[in-house]
């Protein structure tokens, strides 16, 4: 497969497995990436919604809102999907990525440099 940008291949694998899942992917001049990147976009918003919604609870509890440790589970607990399918997403994109990586790398021998 043809690379959009002449950067070293060892360039798209670590954007791809230490910044942001896809854009490496993308930079190797494969479509795909943009799933990839949406995917881990879409994992990232779920779980730090979830994780700002959580801490709201905490500091509502903490300055004294007079809610039970019951009380304050049952504010958090019916959004923990978001946590669960944000996460999950997350390691889909980033396992995806590591996928598409190891093809970049693969390939890195039959691409004009």
């Amino acid at each position: 497969m043809k690379l959009v940008r002449k950067l070293p291949v060892w360039t798209y694998v670590l954007l791809n497995l230490a910044a942001f899942p896809g854009l490496g992917t993308i930079l190797a001049g494969r479509r795909i990436g943009y799933l990839q990147a949406a995917l881990m976009v879409v994992g990232f918003i779920l779980s730090m919604g979830f994780l700002v919604f959580y801490l709201t609870c905490v500091a509502h509890y903490v300055a004294g809102a007079n809610w039970t440790e019951n009380e304050f589970k049952a504010r958090y607990q019916p959004h923990l999907w978001a946590l669960y399918w944000g996460l999950g997403a997350c390691v889909v994109a980033w396992a995806w990525a590591l996928a598409s990586s190891w093809q970049i790398w693969q390939d890195r021998d039959r691409s004009p440099a």
